[in-house]
């Protein structure tokens, strides 16, 4: 699992990104920040983002669940009680959305709004049991959220009690990753700046999680009842599609060249370069197309040690939000960018034969030419005996044979550039070892040396 906490710190405000690595997708929650940030987070992670999770309609800023939804076609879901006024996939308590092996499981928790959702979350490769609860504007590290912003039904400190109870029946270990923190104006005065906690801990140190029943829990609140803000209806409402978006909202991006643009560029001598994630380029590329995952720090690396200096490039990625930061660091490069696209490929889309560490074994038997893309530090680790060592960085340099070559590194996706690179420049791929690699190959068989 990939997990990030995002923040908006002018208005303290939390947003996340979950990402399940096994099947390369990602899910967004609360998100508040510009739509471009969480698509190129996610792209440097290797993930796709599938899935937007609201926990609520947010009062004290614009969503960019509608901006992100538009750059990568993700869905976005959001309570039923919503009432929202664009497509979504409406959700109920107890529905579950699954995120590759990730689970993410709707509880719904009103008081602050009428609709408020919190996300539970299990990742079952580790435990079907639920690790963590991103509470939104329910419960907050020291604190719950406040009832009084607005005068909507449904909303109210007895509802929130039952909400509080709900939350207060997960497992103490449980963590806790609450909407805002400390300075936001969305909770009550006790609000930590931490930005994490537990369910025990918020159990035995939140202060209106002592208050032994309704009661008392309604009257700890009322004590700090303030004015409604009922200007704050401006941004739930444009949030729920009732009120136009801010004119700037989606922002402005590239064309989009076609297949066949790109092809024509390729015909005139472009080389055409894919960053999209190796589990994503496994699925199907264009012909000639030169796999470098979007990476700020490996792009820059990679990309001169692959590509000739100075040869024009198409970038294909799967959003052009992705295409266009690659752009970037490739024209700081030296290298003209003479087209991007993210548009889907319709015809003779090839895919590299892809292997596991078994048939490798059975190659290796075989006596067929292995080729270890790894770095040298990485040998230590141990070898196959009758592999060529050539690290992906030095293979423009190297002298490889015209034989039927078998590709592996650490992971699989350098035996995936190192694939693309080499196919591209008229070798022979007979495999590739993806996903996995050597450090997998290495704990079943013997047939190594150090």
């Amino acid at each position: 699992m990939i997990f990030r906490q995002l923040f908006v710190e002018p208005i303290a405000a939390a947003s996340y990104l979950i990402g399940c690595i096994a099947k390369g997708e990602a899910a967004i929650v609360d998100p508040g920040l510009p739509a471009e940030q969480y698509v190129t987070l996610a792209a440097e992670k290797g993930l796709r983002i599938t899935a937007i999770f609201e926990t609520h309609m947010h009062a004290d800023y614009f969503s960019t669940a509608r901006a992100i939804q538009s750059l990568t076609g993700a869905t976005i879901y959001a309570p039923r009680l919503a009432d929202i006024q664009f497509v979504h996939q409406p959700i109920d308590d107890g529905s579950e959305v699954h995120i590759g092996n990730i689970v993410i499981r709707a509880m719904h928790t009103p008081g602050h709004t009428p609709e408020h959702m919190a996300y539970v979350v299990s990742d079952t490769p580790r435990s079907d049991k639920p690790w963590f609860v991103l509470t939104g504007d329910s419960l907050f590290v020291g604190d719950v959220g406040r009832v009084d912003l607005v005068s909507i039904p449904g909303t109210g400190t007895d509802i929130q009690y039952a909400s509080m109870q709900k939350l207060l029946a997960l497992p103490d270990y449980v963590e806790v990753f609450p909407g805002h923190f400390g300075g936001s104006a969305c909770g009550g005065r006790a609000m930590s700046g931490k930005v994490s906690s537990t369910i025990g801990f918020e159990r035995n140190f939140n202060w209106a999680l002592q208050a032994p029943d309704e009661a008392t829990f309604s009257a700890w609140l009322k004590q700090e009842v303030r004015e409604a803000v009922e200007s704050i209806l401006m941004h739930r409402n444009t949030n729920r599609g009732e009120l136009p978006l801010p004119a700037s909202y989606y922002g402005a991006h590239e064309m989009s060249a076609s297949s066949a643009q790109m092809t024509q560029a390729q015909l005139q001598g472009a080389i055409l370069l894919d960053v999209r994630a190796p589990a994503a380029f496994h699925t199907g590329f264009m012909p000639g197309a030169i796999n470098i995952p979007y990476s700020h720090d490996m792009l820059p690396v990679r990309l001169p040690k692959v590509v000739p200096a100075g040869r024009p490039l198409v970038i294909y990625a799967d959003t052009l939000v992705t295409a266009e930061a690659a752009k970037l660091i490739a024209e700081a490069a030296g290298y003209p960018v003479v087209a991007l696209s993210n548009a889907p490929m319709t015809q003779n889309i090839q895919v590299l034969p892809a292997i596991t560490i078994e048939t490798l074994h059975a190659k290796v038997l075989a006596g067929a030419f292995i080729l270890d893309v790894r770095e040298t530090y990485e040998h230590a680790k141990g070898v196959i005996a009758i592999a060529v060592l050539v690290p992906l960085l030095e293979l423009t340099t190297a002298d490889i044979p015209a034989v039927p070559l078998v590709i592996v590194c650490e992971s699989g996706q350098r035996a995936t550039i190192a694939a693309s690179y080499l196919r591209q420049a008229g070798k022979i791929i007979d495999a590739v070892v993806y996903p996995g690699g050597m450090s997998d190959y290495l704990a079943t068989y013997a047939v190594v040396h150090a």
